[in-house]
């Protein structure tokens, strides 16, 4: 029996239980990181006499630092292993938070935020695989959605503190809570959380087999006398390994999804709340529209990490992005009326939402993982220039004179394509995924 059966075949330890908390409260400090410019740029504007497009920079940059952690960060976790990497990008938003807090101008600020993107981006791509490496396969799904809660609720608890801060302070105490607990969370990574097995047991970095005997044992596991040998496939690079051959139709159609479900989501957390004042609502009820959206967000990553038990994560994210298709479909049909459009709302949040957790969920199954960092962080930066240019293609076309309906319609229509990418995947079996060889012949470290 290879490591990674035993470890899919055990009970999820509290030692587990451990890593996989400390991925959440990560990404829950990196909702708040991401999402603070939101809460800050009203002072950030007058202090520095910003007009709306430098503003709208702003707001972007983090998200353009996240696309390119995903694609350029995100994979080193591979190379450098899923330990290091989470302390370099912890280290990088720490710094970044920190000068933020002390800039002079807005192009001072925009270069902070963008590099704290990158941080972020690095992290939010490689700690679902840290997360579903920890989890056996049965609770993978699970776990997973339950991280996926983080980044929303980051945002929805850090705002409170945002707006606390900023009105007893200034905009820039919420930057320096930001570093301190970014930093915090920085000391606690390095005390407690130890690297990846899947990771000692493609790269065998010195000390591997150590390092693998003092974590098996927390695990509740048998400590291993040699490492076991490697199997041809990790000996591949890792363009052949995610861009060829089966896992190449994989990456097409998950980079796609990944595409598709972040297009929409962007849309309709950027502009539910305006669409909905167009249509004839007040602002205060637009507002109420989009924080209903979110609270349908958090509650369907709480849901799935419940029916991620007894249902695969493929089948949840494929009924996942045609709810999400028909309830931007209800949307399109609910504006003008405020009950009707407000459970559209939270409909849309459910299923979208949802999507985003079972893509996640789903992408780490579909490789080894000699290069499952690389190929989600590569996904995921796909998804991401959805998330950017879904908003700007929006505000061309309201210039155009379509109407909120419209837009709504013409997102719904590419969902449908997306759960049907999904459905195409073929997900590897186990033993397939898994490059921990039950060979008798050992190698020592």
């Amino acid at each position: 029996m290879s490591i990674r059966e035993s470890i899919d075949q055990a009970p999820m330890s509290k030692y587990q239980v451990m890593v996989v908390g400390i991925c959440l409260v990560i990404v829950l400090s990196e909702g708040y990181d991401l999402l603070l410019m939101a809460f800050a740029a009203s002072g950030v504007a007058q202090e520095y006499a910003l007009n709306g497009s430098q503003t709208g920079l702003l707001l972007s940059s983090a998200l353009v630092g996240m696309a390119l952690g995903s694609a350029f960060i995100a994979p080193l976790a591979d190379r450098t292993g899923r330990r290091p990497l989470t302390l370099a990008c912890l280290l990088l938003v720490t710094v970044t938070m920190a000068l933020a807090s002390i800039t002079t101008s807005f192009a001072q600020l925009g270069v902070c935020r963008l590099l704290t993107g990158l941080g972020i981006g690095g992290l939010v791509a490689s700690l679902p695989v840290l997360t579903a490496e920890f989890s056996p396969r049965r609770r993978r799904g699970t776990m997973i959605a339950l991280y996926t809660t983080g980044l929303p609720l980051g945002g929805v608890i850090g705002g409170l503190v945002a707006a606390l801060l900023t009105s007893t302070f200034s905009w820039r105490a919420s930057f320096v809570a930001g570093a301190v607990l970014t930093l915090l969370l920085l000391v606690l990574v390095y005390a407690r959380m130890p690297e990846s097995i899947d990771y000692l047991l493609v790269r065998r970095p010195a000390g591997a087999l150590e390092a693998i005997n003092t974590t098996l044992p927390k695990m509740g596991l048998a400590p291993i006398e040699a490492l076991p040998e490697p199997e041809p496939q990790a000996e591949q690079s890792m363009k052949a390994a995610i861009f060829s051959g089966r896992n190449g139709i994989r990456s097409l159609l998950l980079g796609s999804a990944f595409f598709i479900m972040m297009a929409a989501f962007y849309f309709a957390a950027s502009w539910t709340p305006k669409l909905l004042q167009q249509s004839g609502l007040s602002a205060q009820q637009g507002i109420s529209g989009g924080m209903l959206l979110n609270f349908g967000g958090a509650a369907a990553t709480l849901t799935f990490s419940v029916l991620a038990i007894v249902v695969t994560s493929r089948t949840l994210t494929i009924a996942a992005l045609v709810g999400a298709s028909v309830s931007f479909l209800a949307m399109s049909t609910a504006l003008g009326s405020l009950t009707t459009a407000l459970l559209a709302a939270v409909a849309v949040g459910v299923f979208v939402n949802a999507s985003a957790t079972g893509l996640y969920a789903l992408a780490p199954d579909c490789y080894p993982a000699s290069v499952r960092a690389t190929a989600v962080g590569w996904a995921s930066a796909v998804g991401r220039l959805g998330a950017i240019i879904s908003p700007i293609l929006a505000g061309v076309l309201i210039d155009r004179s379509w109407t909120p309906s419209s837009l709504f319609t013409l997102f719904a229509i590419p969902l449908l394509i997306g759960a049907a990418l999904v459905a195409a995947i073929k997900i590897p079996a186990p033993q397939q995924v898994s490059i921990m060889s039950t060979s008798p012949e050992g190698v020592q470290a």
